[in-house]
Formats: C-alpha cells, structure tokens, sequence
C-alpha cells in the first residue's frame, strides 16, 4: 500500500501514534507469515533443485521479519498471557531402544502409529508413536495497540517474568494467515520507523 502522507509528515518529525506502529507491525508478522507458509509449501514440494536453499532462504526472511516485530512490540506492553492447548505429547520409539519390547506391552493403549522403515545397512526397524497423554500449551504475550491485536510466543518459564498478568487460555484451533503484500505498508518505510524507535528519540502522541 502506498504510505499515507500524514505517516511520512510525523516521522520526518521523528512523532510516532500507536496507529503507525501497528501499520508497520502488522506489516512484518503478515509477511513473516507468508514465508512461514512458503517454507511449508516448500517442504511439500515433490521436486525442486533448489529446495533446500529456497527454504533456508525463506526461514532467514521469517526471522528477519520477526524481530522486527519484537522491537515494534517493544514501545508496549502486553495485556495478558494467553495459553493454547495443543494435541498432547507424542514419544517415539524405536526397536534398537533397549527397553522397546517392554514399552510396547506398556503403553499399547496409547500407541498412535505404528510402522517400520530399512536402516543404511538393510535392517529392519520397526516403531511406535505413543501418547504421553500429558496436556501440552504454546504461550504468548498479547498485545492490543493502534485497533490491532499481537501475540508474541514465549516458553511457560519465561511466563514467571510477567506476575502482574493473567493467563487466558485460547481455543485449540486459533491461528494467523499472511496477506497480499500490496495491502501492507512498505518494508522500506516500516525500517525508517523501526530506526526510529530505536534510536529513542521519538514522541510517541495520540
């Protein structure tokens, strides 16, 4: 999208609003999202020379546009924690384990999957997937800023870090999509405020 004129006036004036941060936040985690689902569509791919170097590349952009992320989240303070459950805790093991006989009798109600695959040297290598059954949870810090919502992913410790917030849990099935580009401010001017913010000499008005 084209930047408004109003955003170019206050960051030449080195003034920011909570809109213009999450324009520009909402900006980066859309195209970290783009390549976190190009790096799937990549891994999918039945054949490509490039693969491998095409993912790595990719993985490097996500990153980039994460971090920017983080330091616009910075100027902020999240609301809550909030808590998502996941499908439960999944071990495998395999048949070389030395306790794989036992632990198939042990946990044959929780086996998932079963199957078995050739090693380097021909020999067969039998396996099972079970179920801890143990309630697992991705965390994140919630962000609410500029008529956007963000979240940013921590582990359960760092969640210590923030006693004075309270811990929501989310539905199971929430997620997030990327977004045409065209609709995004542009990279260029969301580095320029990034600079900015970085620099701390900037007015933050309403």
């Amino acid at each position: 999208m084209k930047t408004p004129k109003e955003y170019t006036k206050l960051l030449k004036d080195a003034k920011l609003t909570e809109e213009i941060i999450a324009q520009c936040t909402y900006s980066v985690n859309k195209r970290a999202k783009n390549y976190r689902d190009k790096i799937q569509e990549l891994r999918e791919s039945r054949y490509n020379r490039y693969k491998y170097q095409n993912i790595e590349k990719a993985k490097e952009k996500k990153n980039e546009y994460y971090a920017q992320k983080e330091v616009l989240l910075s100027v902020f303070s999240p609301k809550v924690i909030h808590k998502q459950p996941i499908e439960p805790e999944t071990i495998r093991v395999f048949s070389y384990q030395k306790d794989y006989r036992k632990l198939l009798e042990e946990k044959n109600d929780s086996i998932l999957y079963t199957n078995s695959y050739y090693d380097e040297e021909n020999r067969k290598v039998d396996f099972f997937d079970y179920s801890t059954r143990r309630e697992k949870y991705l965390y994140f810090l919630y962000y609410e800023f500029g008529g956007y919502s963000f979240h940013s992913p921590i582990d359960e410790l760092s969640t210590k870090d923030y006693p004075e917030l309270m811990v929501e849990e989310i539905d199971s099935t929430f997620t997030t999509y990327g977004a045409d580009i065209t609709d995004l401010l542009s990279t260029s001017f969301v580095k320029k405020v990034i600079e900015l913010i970085r620099s701390r000499e900037y007015t933050l008005i309403n």
